[in-house]
């Protein structure tokens, strides 16, 4: 979780009578202890993974303070939980210290909500999670658009239990009115190469392959090329992760593009989607390949004019935590192809 540097001061005026005067409050408040035992919210957590079902072993997770996180100049969290800590290799919690994240002056409640988000990272090898109920609330723990001290409360038990349920069950967010940003119907994109986005990532098989981008000024639209001398033994491919695909349960996919070459010589180009959900064991979450579809069983190549290709997933689910689209060209191909409209439509189901 990051933090922020906005802080509320709050100022209270306390005004009272007292009938006698005495030296000792008769029944004083118990002070909070300002880092306890990080295993108080870890034993909490295994008493909520028993209620529904779960036996876990949380021998493989190490969890401690540390007086600052920072994972780069410009990052600094409060809390940060590794599927794989850089260092040991384990699977980690680790709490901030630092004055500005102010764990030593936080509720109980409010340090469960950071431990346990961080926790579904670490042991669920859950991503971030931005999409919203109807309401305006997350619809997720995992988010990462909210102050994650801060989301559920002390009045707000029934909320609490939903954001547990989801935890250890993104199904259940299926049983909330969920807003998907956009209304599939009348709007099917998804997802659209945009020129901008940084997030994009390309393979060039030790430079034999290279990348570049720009505007088709015929349709207005940013494409990507993937260019070769024929040099490549394997195949070349641009690739971006999409986590958490706030996308209706029971929808269909499609993945598509067009294809412009003046002279595409060999194999050909192709296009891909990989979609990965969790399997849970005692162990904590494993990362699985749910499916891989693929038209690099039936590359194009020679002249193309916009050809289209697509693929399409039918019965997309919420157990999905990420998918990857990927712009392919394969082994031992010449020349250049331009991928344009390169785009994710749904079509919500019936």
């Amino acid at each position: 979780m990051k933090y922020y540097s906005q802080f509320i001061l709050a100022s209270f005026l306390i005004f009272g009578i007292l009938a006698c005067e005495t030296d000792e409050d008769p029944n004083p408040t118990p002070q909070q202890e300002e880092f306890p035992d990080l295993k108080i919210f870890l034993d909490r957590f295994e008493n909520e993974a028993k209620l529904r079902g779960f036996n876990f072993d949380f021998s493989v997770l190490d969890i401690s303070y540390t007086d600052e996180i920072r994972i780069s100049p410009n990052e600094v969290y409060c809390g940060y939980g590794y599927i794989r800590h850089p260092q040991t290799g384990r699977r980690t919690v680790v709490i901030s210290k630092s004055i500005n994240c102010d764990w030593a002056n936080k509720t109980d409640l409010e340090r469960e909500n950071l431990f346990f988000h961080e926790i579904g990272h670490a042991f669920f090898n859950l991503p971030h999670d931005n999409a919203l109920k109807c309401d305006g609330k997350p619809l997720s723990l995992m988010t990462e658009a909210f102050n994650q001290f801060f989301i559920y409360r002390e009045n707000e038990p029934e909320l609490r239990s939903y954001y547990l349920d989801e935890l250890f069950d993104r199904l259940a967010a299926n049983q909330q009115c969920i807003d998907f940003g956009q209304d599939f119907e009348s709007d099917p994109v998804f997802f659209k190469k945009d020129i901008n986005d940084s997030m994009w990532r390309f393979s060039s098989d030790n430079g034999n392959y290279g990348i570049n981008g720009g505007i088709n000024e015929a349709s207005g639209n940013p494409f990507f090329q993937i260019s070769s001398e024929g040099t490549g033994q394997n195949t070349g491919y641009a690739f971006r992760q999409i986590d958490a695909p706030n996308i209706p349960e029971g929808a269909t996919v499609r993945l598509r593009t067009k294809i412009s070459s003046e002279n595409l010589e060999g194999p050909g180009v192709a296009i891909a989607l990989r979609v990965y959900q969790t399997a849970i064991g005692q162990g904590g979450a494993s990362t699985v390949e749910s499916h891989f579809l693929s038209t690099e069983m039936n590359p194009i190549n020679g002249k193309l004019d916009n050809e289209l290709i697509e693929l399409t997933l039918t019965n997309f689910t919420r157990k999905t935590i990420f998918m990857i689209p990927f712009a392919v060209m394969m082994p031992r191909t010449k020349g250049k192809a331009n991928f344009d409209d390169f785009e994710i439509l749904v079509e919500p189901g019936s």
